[in-house]
C-alpha cells in the first residue's frame, strides 16, 4: 500500500466515524461545547464540511487563514442539525467517489495557511484535522472511540514529528539535552530527542542515550495535550531525570493554532 492509499483510508473511516456520531446525537448534544475554543458540536461539523469542500474545489488560495477556517462556521450556524448532516453526507460521498483515484503524491500544493507541501503532506494534514475533531465531538458527547483508529496513528506521527522542535526551539533545551517520551495505549511510542552543538534537535536511538528527562502520559493525554485541549492539571503524567525541563515541554506540546 502506497502512503497517500493509507491516509485516503484513514481520511474516510474518521468522516465516517464523524457521520455516524451526529446520525445518534440529540439537538441538545448538537449545541454541546467543545474542548475547541468558541466551538460547538454543531460548529466542528461546518467546519469538517469547509475542509473537505476545499479539498474537492482542488484548494484554491484561501486568503487569511483564520478567516477561511472561521467562514465555513459562521455561514451555516443557525442551519438545523439536518441540513449539517445531509451536506457532510454529500461532501463524504463525493470525497469517496473522487479518492478512488488519488492525485499524484509528490504533486505540488499548499496547506491552507499557504505554506507548500505536496498532495500526500496535505492529505496527511487532512486526516489529522478531522481525526482531532472526531475526538472533539466524542468527548463533548460522552461518546468514546477511535483512540486507535487509522486516523489515530497518522495522528500520532504528526506530533511526534513536531517533537525535535519543540524541544529545541520552543523549549530551547541546552545542547547534549536529551528527551525521552513514551506513549502508552492504543496508540503508542518510544523515542528518544536530544539536542546538538548547534542546538538542533534530531531523533537518536532509545537504547544509546541516557535521558536528561523522561515523560511517560498516556496517548489520550499525549493528543490532547498535542492538540491544545484541557490543562496539564487534566493529564496524568509520569516524570523521571529533570522533572523542570519535563514540565517546560508538556507546557510546549501543543501544535494546532
Amino acid at each position: 500500500m502506497r502512503p497517500i492509499d493509507r491516509y485516503v483510508s484513514a481520511l474516510l473511516q474518521t468522516l465516517r466515524a464523524s457521520l455516524d456520531i451526529g446520525e445518534r446525537l440529540t439537538d441538545r448534544e448538537w449545541k454541546s461545547p467543545t474542548e475547541c475554543p468558541l466551538w460547538t458540536v454543531r460548529d466542528i461539523y461546518a467546519h469538517l464540511i469547509g475542509g473537505e469542500r476545499w479539498m474537492a474545489e482542488g484548494h484554491p488560495t484561501p486568503g487569511d487563514f483564520q478567516d477561511w477556517v472561521d467562514a465555513a462556521v459562521y455561514e451555516r450556524r443557525g442551519q438545523p442539525p439536518a441540513r449539517i448532516l445531509a451536506e457532510l453526507t454529500y461532501v463524504y460521498d463525493h470525497r469517496t467517489a473522487t479518492l478512488a483515484d488519488p492525485p499524484d503524491p509528490q504533486a505540488p500544493a499548499n496547506y491552507p495557511w499557504g505554506e507548500p507541501t505536496t498532495e500526500e503532506g496535505l492529505l496527511a494534514t487532512r486526516v489529522f484535522d478531522c481525526w482531532v475533531h472526531e475526538q472533539d465531538i466524542r468527548r463533548a458527547v460522552g461518546r468514546p472511540g477511535g483512540l486507535g483508529s487509522p486516523g489515530a496513528r497518522v495522528a500520532r506521527d504528526v506530533f511526534v514529528r513536531s517533537l525535535p522542535r519543540i524541544v529545541a526551539r520552543r523549549v530551547g533545551a541546552p545542547p547534549r539535552t536529551t528527551i525521552r517520551l513514551t506513549v502508552v495505549g492504543e496508540v503508542g511510542a518510544d523515542l528518544a530527542v536530544t539536542v546538538d552543538d548547534s542546538r538542533r534537535g534530531r531523533f537518536v536511538p532509545v537504547a544509546e542515550h541516557l535521558p536528561t528527562a523522561h515523560l511517560t502520559l498516556e496517548w489520550e493525554s499525549y493528543a490532547r495535550l498535542s492538540c491544545g485541549r484541557g490543562s496539564r492539571a487534566d493529564h496524568h503524567v509520569w516524570l523521571s531525570g529533570d522533572r523542570e525541563l519535563g514540565e517546560r515541554i508538556l507546557a510546549e506540546l501543543a501544535i494546532t493554532p
